[in-house]
């Protein structure tokens, strides 16, 4: 009868135990990325490859939340990014894709601290092509410029806190500060890169837009010409048969010239650019074809990007590309230097997990 009372009084201590980590969890998940990549660059010779991140850039991460009752949640994202041809690490730090805790509330929305992407990767830039951040040269990022330095490097910013708002009629809004986009912050506001970020989405089923704002207030001893910021619109309709797409972009007075494909994207004489983005999306068997062109008004940028993604599975997918930018060669002076091309070709495999 002893033992039957002890057992009873474990059984009775581990059923809080029990409860609370139901109410918790940590999830390990990621994707792996590589294929076949031939690059050439006009005036070069080719560059034949196995490389990493060629549809979707591989990572990996844990991510975790905690049940704290009447609606409320914690949570937590750690995210690493690396090259799977060589088992390197991404952006030179352990998590350097993602690196927050949130508390959020059904009602009230979320709150994150620490380093994120900013709203212009997290909102736009998969409303303004069917390549959203993706796919190399064919990727948003060769005109869009809320992935340069001003804006958070890669897109992330340190030392943020960021707010996104419940859905209210499929929308979200999203509004962001960060007290030192660099890695550290040092005495005397004005000798931090400060930067804030807004951000509004619709989600309403077939028709989806996005629009992203970021504005930098760059430390004094950048020497910047002006204050940077960053717009961006994107839109797309699902029209069952295709999904049409399109974006728009507006970068003013950048200190870190967004340069692409080897180019100088920006002179003294070009403190803003605009950017437009068209594309298009077809279901193709049990797969679908990308179609998208992009280009810039100041520093000349055309990029024409075409890719086949097959799923092999709802985890695993073959893929291949071809695209071709174009671009314009400044001298430091804002003279025209001339005009160049890259173009890629690439095959590959990817696996989520």
């Amino acid at each position: 009868m002893t033992t039957i009372r002890s057992l009873a009084g474990v059984a009775l201590a581990l059923v809080p135990c029990a409860a609370a980590l139901a109410q918790g969890s940590v999830t390990m998940y990621g994707i792996l990325d590589n294929g076949y990549l031939s690059d050439k660059t006009q005036g070069k010779g080719t560059i034949n490859a196995i490389n990493p991140s060629l549809s979707v850039a591989s990572r990996w991460g844990l991510r975790g939340a905690e049940d704290l009752g009447n609606g409320w949640k914690a949570s937590f994202v750690l995210e690493n990014g690396f090259t799977g041809d060589n088992g390197q690490q991404a952006f030179g730090r352990l998590f350097g894709r993602a690196s927050y805790v949130g508390l959020s509330s059904r009602e009230l929305g979320e709150i994150q601290l620490g380093r994120m992407a900013n709203l212009g990767l997290l909102f736009t830039a998969g409303m303004m092509s069917p390549f959203g951040p993706s796919f190399q040269q064919a990727a948003v990022t060769t005109t869009a410029a809320y992935n340069t330095g001003d804006f958070g490097t890669t897109s992330r910013v340190n030392n943020a806190a960021y707010y996104f708002s419940p859905r209210w009629a499929g929308v979200q809004a999203g509004l962001g500060y960060s007290v030192q986009t660099a890695d550290a912050e040092v005495a005397g506001g004005n000798r931090n890169n400060r930067m804030a970020d807004l951000g509004l989405r619709y989600d309403g089923g077939r028709f989806k837009a996005a629009v992203s704002y970021q504005y930098v207030m760059p430390a004094s001893t950048a020497g910047a010409r002006g204050k940077p910021s960053n717009l961006q619109v994107g839109v797309n309709h699902d029209f069952g048969t295709f999904t049409l797409y399109g974006g728009y972009g507006r970068l003013n007075d950048p200190t870190v010239d967004p340069g692409a494909n080897g180019a100088t994207r920006f002179a003294a004489t070009h403190d803003r650019d605009h950017a437009y983005q068209v594309g298009v999306k077809v279901p193709v068997g049990a797969g679908r074809v990308l179609l998208g062109y992009q280009w810039t008004t100041g520093s000349k940028i055309e990029n024409y990007g075409l890719a086949y993604v097959y799923d092999l599975s709802r985890r695993t997918w073959l893929y291949v590309y071809a695209n071709r930018t174009e671009f314009r060669l400044f001298s430091t002076a804002g003279a025209t230097v001339g005009d160049a091309w890259r173009r890629q070709i690439a095959m590959g495999i990817a696996h989520r997990f």
